[in-house]
């Protein structure tokens, strides 16, 4: 399976649903305290459907956010520029499953353009981790409609 990759550039996500969340997760504790306090078992049970309503909401965000980055990851490996980048600093942020996700800072230098900096984060395979040190020359796919969105191709990361 392909590394979920996401770009750090700046993006334009609401934030509605994590103020819905925020709010929902406020009232559900509010329900809970006040139907432990008076014991009444309604109102507990009110608060524990607004929970799982919440998990609901918050796990279907979570899915549909994953999906659209990998849409993009797929549509910048299929329809992007090649490129070369320098991979300028590398940052450890997490792991899934033993591999690290890796917050790089990438040096793009586009074929006959200005070199500039992209903020890229990937999941790194660990037998990879050689080949994405600071300094490293990697190639790299350019969205075309936007040169702030990068994939680091996957033969460097997997």
């Amino acid at each position: 399976m392909a590394p979920e990759a996401k770009s750090t550039s700046k993006s334009s996500l609401s934030p509605l649903p994590m103020l819905l969340v925020s709010v929902g997760s406020m009232a559900f504790w509010t329900l809970v305290i006040i139907g432990a306090t008076r014991d009444d078992g309604f109102i507990v049970n009110v608060a524990l459907g607004l929970g799982a309503v919440i998990a609901v909401f918050a796990i279907t965000m979570a899915v549909r956010r994953s999906r659209a980055r990998r849409a993009l990851r797929e549509r910048i490996l299929d329809q992007g520029t090649l490129a070369q980048a320098r991979i300028v600093s590398c940052r450890n942020n997490g792991a899934m499953n033993n591999d690290p996700y890796v917050d790089f800072v990438l040096e793009v230098i586009p074929e006959g353009g200005e070199r500039y900096e992209v903020g890229y984060r990937t999941l790194v395979s660990q037998m990879a981790i050689p080949r994405v040190q600071p300094d490293t020359i990697v190639d790299v796919w350019v969205d075309p409609t936007d040169p702030q969105q990068v994939v680091i191709d996957p033969k460097f990361t997997t």
